[in-house]
């Protein structure tokens, strides 16, 4: 098969084209055309499917995943994952319930067999978290519950279909579920999606902002996703009239971090593209001065809307910039660069087509700005992954950008991609192909430094777990266990610098918040992982949510996982 790669004025350097052909036959194009030395070192990312390796392919065969949440439930130090699945469709090889598993040795995953996470229902959002603070991960289960008088038509599968969403609490590696009597499950919640967590008043415990999709609309009444405010003791209160939210806001995915730089979580729900910023008070307003900056305009397809957001750096200048994926194919992704608080407002620009990205032949719903090859620059990542035969490689554009100023991507050419199977979310027979995965964040499960992709889909193409082995520079990863507020860190901001300059805005090397959002109907663990390149040692600096005085832990050594424990 020949391949070609193409730059705006002339051919690539012979061994980016040796490696385009034996690392993933990805063609090459950029908006701003990189000097011969940065497409000589761009290289391919190599991700590997372990699915079976590590024990998860046979459990994972049939399952239709909607759901993915990871983290550590068991608190041995290496990472687990849930899998939610919807269970009310036919001819599955089980029962369709959602999928507990442990990581029980490096690499190595087994099945929980009886845990009371093993519910049936349409799980299409999940996320791990410590709601009590005791210092064990409950999980919150997300589950698009349908409507009673919709749901009587399906005959037996009634309890499936009108499964609420669900709260299971942490007792020391065993779940318990108190859905019932926590205030945070109401039964009249319909189509609930993805699940923000974030301490919005910094009381110390951790709120929950449910999705209800847009879709809701079938059910004859608006969407209306909620507030849950954390009293303690496992016990929330609907708070999205008090906080000064609206009681129309529908979405599928949430972004959540403080763009608006007061020291206080915003938030970005996909669907209805609108964003939430903090005020003084314990209050949300909509920045409705963005709106149409926002404005994702849907073509007479109704799946043609946003889904998944993600906040993340990825010009290194200490901004929270935004990517938004798409339910739709083609998808017509979103990039928007943060450009500074103007009147408490942040103001954002478009730079999509200034980046040069196309219409993406296939849904890319999960979107993440991550560093993906350790050389300090974020990339980004939407879940359309090309696919040739059982070869798959992800749709992942190359950071090659000075710090500061206008992003510069390696893109991959989509232009060869057959859309043949892109509607049954197949290979084609012949030639270039692209598939998508419904969800999956970014995480190092093996702890070997460089970030994995565990990606959800149904069958045929189903689940898989890809082992992310790109060559790539060194790394580091922070965490934060904080006795003074929410245990988890989350809201936490981590800079790193050049070594001994910490603190200092021109030495400023990589910038990111603590979160377990991002992407769509996924959790992520609360860390943060930069790419170091050939630096083997960094300042850095962390402010704790509520604006206290900030930590520095200077002349940090590479390749590693930090913690940083705040004591009461």
């Amino acid at each position: 098969m020949q391949v070609t790669v193409h730059r705006r004025d002339k051919l690539l350097p012979l061994p980016v084209l040796i490696a385009a052909f034996v690392f993933g036959l990805v063609v090459l194009t950029v908006c701003e055309r990189p000097t011969r030395a940065e497409l000589g070192e761009a290289g391919i990312f190599r991700f590997v499917d372990v699915t079976a390796e590590v024990g998860l392919a046979e459990a994972l065969r049939g399952a239709l995943n909607h759901a993915t949440a990871w983290g550590d439930c068991d608190n041995d130090g290496r990472l687990d994952l849930f899998s939610g699945n919807f269970a009310d469709r036919p001819n599955q090889p089980f029962d369709g319930a959602n999928q507990l598993f442990r990581q029980v040795a490096p690499g190595k995953f087994e099945r929980v067999s009886k845990s009371a996470v093993q519910r049936r229902g349409r799980a299409s959002g999940a996320v791990f978290a410590d709601f009590d603070n005791d210092g064990w991960l409950d999980l919150y289960v997300a589950n698009n519950t349908l409507a009673e008088a919709y749901a009587k038509k399906r005959g037996d599968l009634f309890p499936v279909l009108t499964e609420p969403n669900r709260l299971f609490r942490n007792v020391q590696g065993e779940f318990v579920d108190v859905s019932e009597t926590c205030g945070a499950c109401p039964k009249d919640m319909l189509r609930a999606r993805d699940v923000g967590v974030f301490d919005y008043d910094h009381d110390g415990w951790l709120d929950l902002f449910v999705c209800e999709d847009l879709f809701v609309r079938q059910d004859q009444r608006g969407p209306r996703s909620r507030l849950f405010r954390n009293l303690g003791g496992l016990q929330f209160r609907d708070v999205t009239q008090e906080v000064g939210l609206p009681a129309d806001i529908g979405g599928f995915g949430i972004a959540v971090g403080d763009v608006n730089e007061d020291g206080r979580p915003d938030f970005f729900v996909a669907g209805s593209n609108r964003l939430f910023i903090s005020q003084s008070g314990n209050r949300y307003r909509e920045a409705k001065e963005l709106s149409a900056i926002f404005e994702h305009k849907a073509s007479e397809r109704a799946d043609d809307i946003a889904v998944g957001a993600s906040f993340g750096d990825m010009n290194g200048d200490g901004r929270l910039d935004l990517i938004v994926g798409v339910h739709f194919a083609p998808s017509r992704v979103h990039v928007y660069l943060h450009q500074g608080v103007q009147d408490g407002v942040p103001q954002f620009r478009e730079i999509t087509q200034d980046l040069g990205l196309p219409m993406v032949p296939q849904k890319t719903p999960h979107p993440e700005i991550q560093d993906f090859d350790n050389d300090g620059r974020p990339d980004l990542y939407w879940s359309a992954w090309f696919a040739q035969g059982d070869r798959r490689w992800p749709f992942l554009c190359r950071n090659v950008s000075e710090q500061g100023g206008l992003p510069k991507f390696l893109i991959p050419d989509v232009r060869p991609v057959r859309t043949e199977g892109i509607r049954k979310n197949v290979a084609p027979s012949d030639g270039l192909g692209m598939v998508y995965y419904v969800d999956g964040p970014a995480v190092d499960y093996n702890g070997d430094g460089r970030l994995d992709l565990f990606v959800g889909m149904w069958p045929p193409e189903g689940s898989r777990l890809f082992r992310n082995e790109t060559p790539g520079g060194n790394w580091l990863q922070v965490r934060v266990i904080n006795h003074k507020g929410n245990r988890m860190g989350i809201g936490a901001v981590v800079r790193i610098f050049e070594p001994g300059q910490g603190g200092q805005p021109h030495a400023l090397l990589g910038h990111q918040e603590i979160t377990v959002n991002g992407g769509y109907s996924s959790g992520r663990p609360a860390l943060v992982h930069f790419g170091l390149g050939k630096r083997e040692e960094v300042d850095v600096l962390v402010r704790l949510p509520g604006g206290t005085e900030p930590i520095l832990r200077s002349r940090v050594r590479a390749n590693q996982l930090l913690t940083i424990e705040v004591p009461k």
